[in-house]
């Protein structure tokens, strides 16, 4: 190659040499934060595990008229804790006094470790994460927890050698000639496949670890139950009222996964739309009132309708949950039915916090949510439903002033 043709290909070689170090560098900086927000999310994640199995046990004790032994202590904790191998100790304490530790014998807290774990604190490979909470008026308990973090470091050291190596290796095929650029953008595709599947692997995760959270709250409930109802050998009302509340919730986060799964299928017949905008006022109107919220229903024609009753109840029954849990006290709720047009319309409108415009972008999303807790399938079951019907889901919403959501289902056919 003459010195001239050099000249000419050098400005496009530093530029794709440029581009190549940016992107490597753009990687490596995505792959930390990726590392990064895993760590949180489990920590997060056992947080609030550990608050939600503590705050089950101190419920459960104030249902019982005598406390036996083995929950006298959290050493049943400790056995739950076991699957959790990331877990290097938990260290819980009510008052000052410590009620469980986990951590090795011999661990040391540095002084100012308890003042900075609310935000994270990663000591060598150890990320310590605490959190105070109130499980009922008279017991406040601190949960302190260290995770194991030397994976994630030792993975992101060996993603950096790993990119270190391609841009030395790119680096060299660029100074041999430009042809090479076609086999090395082939090479970055491979890598952006690679970083696909790990993301969709850690979306299993998420989704894993938010199943087994959502179920196992409810079976211990049960299992305590029926424990403590097994060793008195006494039969408690509330117990029982309590088991049967708990397996409800299975059957319905059941439900909804297999929903999400498999899909479903509509059996529609001929149903007056009142009768299901009474059936859902007796399930909730006991509720909203413990709530101190008016569930207000307002009569509508007598309309008959095509659809699967049961699939519609379902979907109407999300929506007046959301409802609730977005309406302070005093708040209404407005539950109707109206037709307009050649569309049967189920309307649930709200005096709640309302709906930021960057999240109702992404409301009917799977496992968008909004919540602390819950999967966030609620909304994409009501939007499933509407279509299997060939309807369709319709709202507004404004921050601080409310929702209304509707349900609209084509009259047609009823042909």
């Amino acid at each position: 190659m003459s010195s001239s043709k050099f000249e000419g290909y050098k400005p496009i070689f530093l530029l794709a040499l440029a581009v190549l170090i940016l992107t490597t560098s753009i990687e490596v900086l995505y792959f930390r934060y990726f590392i990064t927000e895993i760590t949180k999310r489990e920590s997060q994640s056992t947080l609030n595990f550990l608050e939600a199995r503590l705050t089950a046990y101190v419920e459960t004790l104030e249902l019982l008229p005598e406390v036996p032994d083995y929950l006298k202590d959290l050493a049943w904790l400790t056995d739950e804790l076991q699957g959790q191998p990331q877990l290097v100790g938990v260290l819980v304490k009510e008052k000052g006094k410590v009620l469980l530790n986990t951590f090795p014998t011999g661990t040391k807290f540095a002084p100012q470790l308890f003042k900075r774990c609310y935000q994270g604190l990663n000591l060598k490979n150890v990320r310590f994460v605490c959190r105070d909470f109130e499980a009922l008026p008279d017991r406040k308990f601190f949960l302190l927890l260290g995770l194991d973090i030397g994976f994630a470091k030792k993975a992101f050291l060996n993603f950096v050698i790993l990119s270190g190596c391609i841009l030395l290796a790119a680096s060299v095929l660029l100074g041999t000639g430009l042809f090479y650029l076609e086999k090395f953008s082939r090479r970055q595709k491979e890598l952006e496949k690679q970083l696909s599947a790990s993301e969709k692997l850690a979306a299993m995760g998420k989704i894993s670890a938010m199943v087994a959270h959502e179920i196992r709250n409810p079976l211990n409930s049960i299992v305590m139950g029926l424990q403590y109802m097994s060793e008195t050998k006494k039969i408690s009302p509330e117990i029982l009222d309590m088991i049967k509340t708990e397996a409800q919730k299975l059957t319905e986060l059941t439900g909804e996964l297999l929903s999400y799964a498999k899909g479903f299928e509509i059996h529609p017949q001929p149903v007056y739309a009142q009768e299901i905008i009474e059936e859902l006022a007796l399930k909730f109107k006991e509720k909203a009132k413990r709530q101190g919220i008016d569930l207000l229903i307002e009569k509508g024609p007598s309309q008959i309708i095509l659809v699967d009753k049961r699939w519609c109840l379902r979907a109407l029954e999300n929506l007046i949950r959301n409802a609730l849990e977005a309406t302070p006290q005093g708040g209404e709720i407005l539950l109707k039915f109206y037709v307009e047009g050649n569309e049967a319309i189920f309307e649930v409108k709200d005096t709640g916090s309302g709906i930021s415009p960057k999240e109702q972008t992404r409301l009917f999303e799977p496992f968008f949510s909004t919540k602390s807790t819950g999967f966030g399938l609620g909304l994409y079951l009501v939007r499933k439903v509407a279509e299997a019907h060939a309807g369709r889901v319709s709202f507004s919403s404004e921050p601080k002033k409310g929702s209304v959501f509707r349900i609209h289902f084509p009259i047609k056919n009823e042909g």
